[in-house]
């Protein structure tokens, strides 16, 4: 059965694809990159960059301001 399907098929034809199929393709994919690439950037990077770069941006406008440097010392077992 499977290969009478097949034959049938075969024999079909194929039309060929619209002229800016491609570029319909691209856009959509892009777009869809561009999405995931927003969400991945507001979820994960951001976050993970004003965790570490925030403080020491700060640390670096207190040693500018008052010229002493404060370590802070968190006590390690």
């Amino acid at each position: 059965m499977a290969t009478d399907l097949f034959d049938q098929l075969a024999d079909k034809d194929v039309p060929p694809p619209p002229e800016q199929f491609d570029q319909q393709v691209h856009w959509r994919l892009n777009r869809t990159l561009l999405a995931m690439h927003c969400f991945e950037l507001c979820t994960q990077c951001l976050p993970y960059f004003f965790k570490h770069f925030i403080p020491a941006v700060i640390a670096t406008v207190r040693y500018s301001l008052t010229g002493c440097y404060e370590a802070i010392r968190r006590d390690q077992h």
